[in-house]
């Protein structure tokens, strides 16, 4: 079973992120402080509209960057990253949450992840993204500090991943993963659980044009 290359986590079990060109992360702007639901501003307020839509993706521009927002499931709260010889494929719910809520299952549960991160050609493309600077970074789109993105994206080695956060609650909200400069396509895909069609492991592949 391969090993994560980092991971996304929020405060509750809904988990939407965007991801981008890192180097727009200072472009982010996030909502004001103490707004309420009626008073959402900056990306996350152009996010939730977008996904309103009932579409598996949102477009969103952060400066001269053209992304997307989505959320892959709702009840895990976190996602868990792969690289493959594919493709970066972003996992949820994580491995980890499979095994508390299944441990009977351990063994299908490998063989579903394995199914999964190898499943690339099955999914259905959502969109394309061009990575200028190479770096992609991911963040929880109520991240509070994701323009921290920027410079950090810079210290980030060949083929390599940072984690990063803001400070508040547990895990990291944010990924940065060195993928090189190029175009890239979305694409989604999920597998049913064998013993429960109801239990899905879903994906977001991103990969090389």
């Amino acid at each position: 079973m391969p090993t994560p290359i980092g991971s996304i986590a929020s405060q509750t079990a809904s988990l939407t992120i965007a991801v981008f060109d890192a180097s727009a992360a200072a472009e982010w702007v996030a909502t004001k402080p103490a707004a309420t639901k009626a008073q959402f501003t900056g990306h996350p307020a152009e996010v939730m509209r977008g996904l309103a839509k009932g579409e598996e993706v949102a477009a969103v521009d952060v400066g001269a960057s053209s992304g997307f927002a989505f959320e892959l499931e709702g009840k895990s709260g976190k996602i868990d990253a792969y690289r493959t010889d594919a493709a970066l494929v972003l996992v949820a719910p994580p491995r980890a949450w499979w095994i508390e809520h299944h441990a009977d299952h351990a063994e299908a549960i490998d063989a579903l992840f394995d199914k999964l991160l190898g499943a690339v050609a099955d999914a259905n493309e959502v969109g394309e993204l061009e990575l200028t600077s190479g770096k992609l970074v991911a963040v929880y789109m109520w991240l509070k500090k994701v323009g921290a993105a920027r410079e950090l994206a810079t210290t980030v080695p060949s083929g390599g991943a940072i984690e990063f956060g803001d400070g508040y609650g547990e895990g990291n909200g944010g990924l940065i993963v060195d993928l090189g400069r190029g175009r890239y396509r979305l694409a989604r895909h999920e597998i049913a659980a064998p013993w429960d069609e109801a239990q899905l492991l879903v994906a977001m592949y991103v990969v090389r044009d």
